[in-house]
């Protein structure tokens, strides 16, 4: 058995590959140049791998060191986990809770929930990223964060799952459109405007095109846009019908607008994902709790389109 890794010796390799250069990782961690490069060699000789190699004066990772990088964030993911429940112990509940989230959500549930989280625990500082629905997955499955909110599944013999509720599709129009008359619209109702939805490989908007071929029609979406708040914009503008979830109508913050739904229901199930192989703290449970009341608060209205799981 050979000898066992130094941490420290995988944390200035890490830095190396996030900032791109040994100068850069040297003033992140504040330490010399030649220590770096040093360090680097030394993890080389440890593993008996080549990690970086020069290419025109430039430093570039191996495949050896790409293949490696995911299990080192993993584990630094739990360091910093630890050190988060060692802050929670030792301060009482302060500490911070990371988030990997999609646009759509982070602007809407996410952001409503930290606001009142804020008010019982003022201490814990957020970190929120809203990514794109894989690399958030990615995030949580690389302990990079400390729980995920995202709109659609995820699957993985490491994630813990929680769905929050079940949400429809609607189509998003001004007030002053005529199909704003409407309690509900089916593909034969939109097939003739200009419609903004999702691309064909999410859920949603491959259940629109579907829903448009089983009433023997042609779904011509002229914009497509990958994640909400871009259609809203759009339906805002007066360009066309947005046929998108109802999450951003749940801020109040799009007055002119109105949702209907679309029928036949096609469902999108947001929910909560956590890393098994990543400690949860104490205040991020708590925090989870939180978006479950904020949710049962917004499942009360009944404007919202939100349903229990």
């Amino acid at each position: 058995m050979g000898p066992m890794l130094n941490v420290r010796h995988l944390g200035v390799f890490r830095a190396v590959v996030k900032t791109g250069s040994v100068s850069a990782a040297a003033r992140t961690l504040h330490i010399s140049q030649p220590a770096v490069t040093k360090t680097v060699r030394l993890l080389e000789d440890e593993i008996g791998l080549p990690l970086f190699s020069r290419i025109k004066g430039r430093l570039v990772s191996t495949p050896e060191s790409e293949a490696l990088m995911p299990e080192i964030e993993r584990l630094f993911g739990n360091v910093e986990a630890v050190k988060h429940l060692a802050d929670e112990i030792r301060e009482g509940f302060s500490g911070s809770i990371s988030i990997a989230t999609v646009a759509t959500l982070s602007a809407t549930l996410v952001a409503t929930t930290i606001k009142r989280f804020h008010k019982q625990f003022p201490r814990v500082r957020f970190d929120i990223k809203a990514l794109s629905t894989r690399h958030a997955i990615d995030f949580v499955a690389n302990n990079q964060v400390d729980v995920g909110i995202l709109d659609v599944p995820a699957t993985g013999v490491d994630l813990e799952v929680k769905e929050l509720c079940r949400s429809e599709v609607g189509c998003v129009m001004r007030g002053d459109h005529p199909l704003a008359k409407r309690k509900a619209l089916a593909p034969k109702d939109i097939a003739g405007g200009t419609l903004i939805s999702f691309a064909e490989d999410t859920l949603a908007g491959w259940g629109l095109r579907e829903a448009f071929h089983a009433a023997g029609l042609q779904s011509h979406i002229t914009f497509t846009v990958n994640h909400t708040l871009s259609a809203y914009a759009l339906v805002e503008a007066g360009v066309g019908v947005g046929v998108v979830d109802a999450f951003p109508m749940l801020s109040g913050s799009h007055p002119r607008l109105v949702i209907r739904p679309f029928r036949p229901v096609i469902e999108t199930r947001p929910r909560v994902v956590f890393s098994k192989t990543r400690p949860v703290s104490l205040i991020t449970r708590k925090f989870v709790a939180e978006i479950l009341k904020v949710m049962d608060d917004l499942i009360a209205d009944s404007h919202s389109m939100l349903k229990r799981v």
